[in-house]
């Protein structure tokens, strides 16, 4: 149960520190982002090869959650 508390911990801290981003992390009122205007205009969106990479991604996707609620439910049962 000590370790299941310590993951959640560092899981916790994790989370933390993405979401509570410090006020000089902020950027300056001028600057801009990366214009990827460019590189999103040239994606044809009619094509087959996007649906099959959508599936693969969305498959990838769900191996991954199944991957990952195993692993949670084996970190678990041993403690």
């Amino acid at each position: 149960m000590q370790i299941v508390k310590g993951y959640f911990a560092a899981l916790l801290v994790f989370f933390a520190m993405g979401l509570g981003m410090p006020a000089w992390a902020n950027p300056p009122a001028g600057s801009t982002g990366v214009d990827l205007t460019p590189l999103t205009n040239a994606v044809n969106f009619s094509t087959v090869s996007t649906g099959i990479l959508a599936i693969a991604a969305t498959l990838m996707t769900l191996y991954a959650a199944y991957a990952g609620v195993r692993f949670l439910l084996r970190m678990v049962k041993s403690a």
